[in-house]
């Protein structure tokens, strides 16, 4: 499943840069974090709550940040499995100037879901990875109005 989306933020691109490139600030908007372990300074090991209606679970999940280009993208990758499946996560931002102090994000986020997760239905699984993508969206644009 592929998700797209963009949004602003009123603070300089290389601000913007910073705070997605570093793990303990993308680890910190992360919702439903049972626990959080910093690996070193690209990846933590996180246990989220994850999961919908019937199928609910605990993930282990290694977040990584794999690629790096100053100012410009930052790509990340989450992979983990629970009781009840397994999550491949591929998430890239890209940054952009609209002015010295606003910046614009263009996201995709890929998502591989595996096991009995998989068998809910491309409709729920759909629904809950929209509303999970908005809550981390909402969460990282929010930041920025502290």
């Amino acid at each position: 499943m592929e998700f797209k989306g963009q949004f602003d933020v009123k603070t300089d691109r290389h601000s913007v840069f910073l705070f997605i490139s570093d793990i303990e600030k993308i680890t910190s908007l992360i919702p439903d974090v049972l626990s959080r372990e910093k690996v070193n300074e690209t990846s933590s090991k996180l246990i989220v709550k994850a999961g919908q209606s019937a199928i609910k679970g605990k993930f282990n999940l290694l977040l990584e940040i794999l690629n790096k280009v100053e100012d410009q993208s930052v790509e990340i990758s989450a992979k983990g499995s629970g009781a009840t499946g397994s999550l491949d996560i591929r998430a890239r931002y890209d940054i952009s100037s609209k002015s010295p102090d606003s910046t614009t994000v263009i996201w995709t986020v890929n998502f591989t879901i595996g096991g009995m997760v998989a068998t809910m239905g491309s409709r729920i699984i759909n629904n809950t990875a929209e509303k999970y993508i908005s809550v981390l969206t909402e969460s990282f644009r929010k930041a920025f109005e502290r």
